[in-house]
């Protein structure tokens, strides 16, 4: 073997263990990141912030439909402004509908749908309210596990007392 083929081969193993072990078996994946899916949705119906914002990496991001960035210190406040006026989550499910696996990064396009009660003006009354919402999401393989690093919010409706809604 000559130097340069050594050092090819030493630089290789190196960026290969600086990306992370490889993922190839799609099953697996997509089974991990239902699994984390799951987990944000049941912290989302407790309300318990630690939980939810452990599913989140610290460079994430959101890129919502109006062009806003959101990040996770951003949604961490969304979140909580959210459930102060949301008394109860009905259900909130979240499903994947593809994967596009490629080495420790996955394109995942999900499906999301929460129905939940939510506070008028009043701060008594409320309204019952659905979304739909398509996010196509990139998940990166980590040595903690899958995590969505990026979503961009693909469009869906609003349902409010079984009326469409446009903000």
């Amino acid at each position: 073997m000559t130097h340069l083929s050594k050092v090819a081969v030493i630089l290789s193993a190196a960026l290969s263990a600086c990306a992370g072990p490889h993922v190839r078996d799609l099953p697996s994946a997509k089974k991990s990141i239902e699994a984390s899916l799951q987990r944000t949705a049941q912290a989302t119906q407790a309300k318990d912030i630690e939980a939810y914002m452990a599913e989140i990496p610290q460079d994430f991001v959101i890129n919502d439909e109006s062009g806003e960035v959101i990040t996770r210190d951003q949604q961490r406040k969304n979140i909580l402004r959210d459930w102060s006026i949301i008394p109860r989550t009905i259900s909130l499910t979240n499903v994947v509908e593809s994967i596009d696996l490629n080495g420790n990064v996955a394109i995942v396009t999900t499906t999301q749908r929460w129905e939940r009660l939510m506070l008028q003006r009043d701060q008594k009354s409320t309204d019952h309210v659905v979304t739909t919402q398509k996010h196509r999401e990139t998940w990166r393989h980590t040595p903690k596990g899958w995590f969505a690093y990026e979503i961009d919010e693909l469009g869906g409706d609003i349902f409010v007392n079984g009326k469409p809604y446009k903000p």
